[in-house]
């Protein structure tokens, strides 16, 4: 159903001056929708906003992972997935920082990345295998 204004209408709205959602009324319109507002609490005349579209439901880290440790059909395994199932099998992957001196085989928890396994140590750096692919990281 779209909704209809008029001038001289009472819509609630949010205000800046007022910080919150209070009563305006409606000044002009354009078009059907509403183009500038007064507040009957501070008297301040904006532009209307129109509501926003709802946020999408963010899914927790620890779902997440545990989606993506499902084992899927034979034929469809990645490599990362054969590895994780195949290597982790209780392991656990410890927190990533530049700091850690990371070895071959060891699994670690990337904020950006995820879950990875470290495939080969090379000086300072360590190629781990992500979801995404191969990343090159920094170890101490």
């Amino acid at each position: 159903m779209v909704k209809s204004y008029y001038a001289g209408m009472d819509v609630d709205a949010p205000c800046g001056r007022c910080k919150g959602e209070t009563r305006h009324r409606i000044l002009s319109i354009t078009d059907g929708t509403p183009e500038k507002l007064i507040c009957t609490s501070c008297n301040s005349v904006h532009k209307f906003r129109a509501e926003k579209p709802p946020k999408p439901m963010v899914v927790p880290r620890a779902a997440r992972m545990a989606t993506a440790a499902a084992p899927k059909s034979a034929s469809s395994q990645s490599r990362f997935q054969e590895l994780m199932i195949a290597e982790q099998a209780g392991a656990k992957a410890q927190p990533y920082s530049p700091a850690t001196k990371w070895d071959e085989a060891q699994w670690m928890d990337h904020p950006s990345f995820g879950l990875g396994r470290v495939q080969r140590k090379a000086g300072r750096k360590v190629e781990v295998l992500f979801r995404e692919g191969l990343k090159t990281l920094i170890s101490g």
